[in-house]
């Protein structure tokens, strides 16, 4: 097993048992709780659709709370498609 899979499986396990994730995530942290690459992180931050602050160095961590918006927007924009879909599929 590689140090990947390890870091992969203490993830899960701490997902399971209600790990609570802090506020402000650094960008690795905050790919894998969002499932989102680190580039799109940086570039959803970029353009304003999450928020993130600078540590230096080109460092970021973000807003945890943005990201959970986010996410709820997009839900929402892909559901209304998908209930658009329907209706011309039934039409």
């Amino acid at each position: 097993m590689n140090t990947k899979e390890i870091k992969e499986i203490i993830i899960q396990a701490l997902q399971e048992i209600n790990f609570v994730w802090p506020r402000w995530l650094p960008t690795k942290m905050a790919s894998r709780y969002s499932g989102l690459s680190e580039k799109t992180l940086r570039n959803l931050y970029k353009t304003g659709d999450i928020y993130a602050t600078s540590i230096g160095g080109g460092k970021l961590l973000f807003d945890k709370e943005s990201i959970d918006q986010f996410m709820l927007r997009e839900k929402a924009v892909i559901n209304a498609h998908v209930d658009k879909l329907k209706k011309s599929l039934l039409l």
